[in-house]
């Protein structure tokens, strides 16, 4: 799936994060869901560039589902 700059993605619980092959030995399990914003692909296949909580993380995309808009309730 192709996203654009800016996406917003949601992160579950227990995905690995990366912070990349300079840093091979820092990972972390995200602990709770969470949001996250897209930044850009990388360049090993299936795996996305992303910001979360303002740290900068590289997840698998299968991981990872874009929101969608938000429906509001007009009465």
């Amino acid at each position: 799936m192709k996203h654009q700059v800016g996406d917003l993605l949601w992160i579950p619980q227990m995905a690995m994060l990366y912070k990349g092959p300079n840093n091979p030995m820092a990972v972390k399990f995200n602990d709770e869901p969470k949001i996250g914003l897209f930044l850009k692909e990388t360049s090993h296949d299936g795996f996305l560039c992303i910001s979360v909580d303002g740290e900068t993380w590289i997840i698998e995309e299968k991981h990872t589902r874009r929101l969608k808009g938000v429906k509001e309730n007009v009465s």
